[in-house]
C-alpha cells in the first residue's frame, strides 16, 4: 500500500516539476520580449531625438 502512495507521489513531483519548468520558460521569454520591446521603443525615441537635434 505504501509503495504505490509512494510511486503516485513521486509521479505527482514530478509532474509538478516540469510544469515548473514550462511555467519558468514562458517566464523567461515573456521577459525576453518585453525587454526587446522596450529597447526598440527606447531605440526609436532616441533616433526622433537626433532628428530633431540636426533640424535644429
Amino acid at each position: 500500500m505504501t509503495t504505490r502512495l509512494d510511486e503516485k507521489r513521486k509521479a505527482i513531483e514530478a509532474q509538478k516539476k516540469r510544469i515548473e519548468a514550462i511555467f519558468a520558460k514562458h517566464r523567461q521569454r515573456l521577459g525576453k520580449s518585453a525587454f526587446l520591446q522596450l529597447k526598440k521603443e527606447q531605440g526609436v525615441g532616441e533616433r526622433a531625438e537626433e532628428e530633431e537635434g540636426r533640424r535644429r
